[in-house]
């Protein structure tokens, strides 16, 4: 997984350069171990809209394809910091990091914001449904917080 994460953030830096300001992977490929495709959050500092999300995506989506010869599909979600903010909500889209994630890259020490959601989460039932199934967040959420609060502790 190293060598496919250090070419999605050398293709992400040469995209977005000083823009670029965390990439995460989510989704089942991460709390699975294996998936249909590669979910990826990036987040930037700023959009100037709609259209400027889509085209980047798009652009990051062809260029991540390139690279691995169109074996692997990815699945690209830009935010920009507001963006981030916002969708940090209970029931939001980024709840569903609370099923599992990996910063693959970050200046804004994400990590603490994304702990908080899961605070929150886990004092509250909260049910998220996918293909896979029905998942109690609460309870996942606490599990997840307890697993990247022993991450953390071991990096000291």
């Amino acid at each position: 997984m190293k060598g496919l994460e250090s070419k999605i953030n050398r293709v992400l830096g040469d995209v977005l350069g000083d823009r670029l300001e965390s990439i995460i992977l989510f989704g089942s490929s991460i709390y699975m171990g294996h998936g249909g495709d590669i979910d990826i959050l990036v987040v930037v500092d700023c959009l100037e809209g709609l259209e400027e999300k889509i085209s980047l995506e798009e652009k990051i989506i062809e260029c991540l394809s390139k690279m691995f010869g169109y074996r692997i599909t990815f699945d690209v979600h830009i935010l920009d910091t507001r963006g981030l903010d916002k969708n940090m909500e209970v029931g939001g889209f980024l709840s569903g990091l609370a099923l599992g994630y990996k910063i693959i890259y970050d200046k804004l020490s994400i990590n603490g914001k994304i702990l908080g959601m899961l605070e929150k989460l886990s004092e509250q039932r909260y049910i998220y449904l996918n293909r896979y199934g029905e998942w109690d967040i609460s309870k996942i959420a606490k599990i997840t917080l307890s697993i990247k609060k022993g991450e953390k502790d071991t990096d000291r």
